[in-house]
């Protein structure tokens, strides 16, 4: 099934089940390739550890068609990496490899074009509700620390600070020319 709809999620997280301190969130308009195609795609980061073996993973998808007078249908596919499994590779090689997947599986979608780029105050409220939604964290108890734009790659990036010491941080921006909340992070103590 090709979905209407796709959502793509790579986790790095310790454990199976815990709260992620890295995501990686692809929305897509339309993915025009079947499930296992992007299941495959996804396999392959699986692979980016030192050994090159598979790392610690947990892949799964999920699809569904909705018909309430007009019919849709979407897929969700989430990928939890290791971190522990990914030995010293850098934090930079693993964004470089996820953004590599997720631009093969950008370049399979169709969606319709936003026009203008995305403005810095609606780049900071798509950062705190992505953050707010992924961590449990009231968006309006995020305090601005710092904010970078890229005009090369037509992102913003935030980072925040929270009273109870963490710090967390999220790059917006344009993918198929619609905005979207590409990563997230957290440092400090992490939860369940």
């Amino acid at each position: 099934m090709e979905a209407l709809t796709a959502k793509v999620i790579v986790n790095l997280t310790e454990y199976p089940g815990m709260q992620p301190d890295t995501s990686w969130v692809l929305s897509l308009d339309s993915l025009d390739i079947p499930a296992e195609e992007a299941l495959g795609e996804l396999r392959t980061l699986s692979r980016i550890g030192p050994t090159g073996r598979p790392v610690p993973n947990s892949l799964s998808s999920r699809a569904g068609e909705h018909d309430w007078g007009g019919s849709s249908s979407s897929a969700e596919f989430l990928l939890e990496l290791s971190a522990g499994g990914l030995g010293a590779l850098s934090a930079t090689a693993i964004d470089a490899a996820v953004r590599d997947v997720f631009r093969r599986l950008r370049a399979r979608a169709r969606s319709d074009s936003w026009g203008e780029l995305m403005t810095e105050e609606q780049a900071l409220g798509a950062a705190r509700t992505r953050i707010a939604a992924q961590y449990g964290v009231p968006a309006d108890e995020l305090v601005v620390q710092g904010a970078e734009v890229d005009a090369v790659e037509g992102t913003h990036a935030f980072t925040f600070s929270h009273a109870d010491g963490r710090s967390f941080g999220a790059v917006v921006g344009l993918l198929k020319d619609a905005p979207s909340c590409m990563r997230v992070w957290r440092k400090g103590r992490s939860g369940n």
